[in-house]
């Protein structure tokens, strides 16, 4: 059985910037037979792609093959929206979880070939570990296609997916806050503690890892340690109380009467400002996010699809969210967070 402390690192890997493996899939324990329900539950196809091999029609086909299969892939995900913050992957879970959905198939194209992996989906976290996962590898996505088939074939299974999608749905926007957007920030800071929600270390000594994957953890562990410091280093200006914690979910923070809580999403242009609450104009190509220099304000122009980092800070109690006066999204974390820092304080300064 896997720690479940693990699944914490599953939130942040992938917002850092670089491209990174899928972590669940060395952990699960494989088998030679598939998981029960492939030709009866719902199904979430989950992509990861490296940029050198990336394949923007590889849903379309792996859609068409799968529907000939009577798998019903009804969700489809790319890797890094699940982990696109700490909240989104929480309230993406939820959403999954909603849709009842079985099965999740991991498929992973990189520059040594591709692995597509089959797992239960958990019901308290993303994977369910204790059940085992079936695994194929190929050069090509039609190489593992081919097994995929040939073992169905080998099987007496049920069938009752008729109700297959015609195409890949990826219709998986999650709305980050159920209260108000507000565009500006909460005054109450003066007052009450801004919680932080620092990036979480792991235990690296589970009985249930091996040599390979510790001497990961302990790197990643150090890793973590110089993000939490550089975290606490762009507020040691801040003039208010801070308290940096461990993250947790509103209803936690709330009962440790924890109000405000500062948070970030790391998403395309339009899909982040969609889940903050900004006002969309279709006619845009670019936005334009605000940046602090040297005590005054300049420009910033991102492109309209690029994967770019927000700040924003949450009211646990009702689910209000605090935008900040100026959208001030950038390309890093650090930047981001700095950004959003810098204008609240200038802000309450006048």
């Amino acid at each position: 059985m896997v720690n479940k402390k693990l699944m914490a690192l599953f939130f942040c890997v992938l917002t850092q910037g670089v491209w990174a493996q899928v972590f669940e899939t060395p952990l699960m324990t494989l088998s030679g037979n598939l998981p029960v329900g492939i030709t009866s539950d719902r199904v979430c196809v989950i992509i990861h792609q490296m940029p050198e091999v990336e394949d923007p029609s590889l849903a379309q086909k792996l859609h068409l093959n799968l529907e000939a299969m009577g798998i019903d892939a009804m969700r489809y995900l790319y890797y890094d929206q699940l982990y696109g913050g700490q909240d989104v992957y929480r309230k993406t879970l939820a959403a999954l979880q909603k849709r009842d959905i079985g099965l999740l198939m991991f498929v992973e194209v990189s520059t040594q070939g591709v692995t597509l992996t089959l797992a239960r989906m958990g019901t308290a976290t993303w994977v369910d570990f204790e059940t085992k996962a079936w695994q194929a590898k190929g050069q090509t996505i039609n190489q593992v296609l081919i097994q995929l088939a040939n073992k169905m074939k080998t099987l007496d299974l049920p069938y009752s997916n008729y109700l297959i999608p015609p195409g890949p749905e990826f219709d998986t926007r999650v709305q980050l806050f159920s209260g108000t957007h507000f565009p500006r920030y909460p005054t109450q800071l003066k007052r009450f503690p801004l919680a932080v929600s620092l990036f979480s270390s792991l235990p690296a000594d589970g009985a249930f890892l091996n040599d390979e994957q510790r001497a990961y953890l302990s790197q990643y562990n150090e890793r973590v340690a110089l993000k939490n410091a550089r975290i606490q280093e762009i507020f040691s200006d801040y003039p208010y109380k801070v308290e940096f914690l461990e993250d947790q979910s509103d209803a936690a923070y709330s009962k440790n009467r924890y109000q405000y809580v500062l948070r970030y999403a790391y998403m395309p242009g339009d899909e982040l400002r969609t889940a903050l609450g900004y006002e969309l104009d279709p006619s845009q190509t670019q936005y334009i996010s605000t940046v602090p220099v040297e005590g005054n304000r300049t420009l910033k122009t991102l492109e309209k699809q690029k994967k770019v980092y927000k700040f924003y800070i949450q009211k646990t109690a009702n689910g209000d969210l605090y935008a900040g006066r100026y959208y001030d999204a950038d390309e890093t974390w650090e930047d981001a967070l700095y950004n959003f820092k810098a204008l609240m304080m200038a802000q309450f300064q006048k």
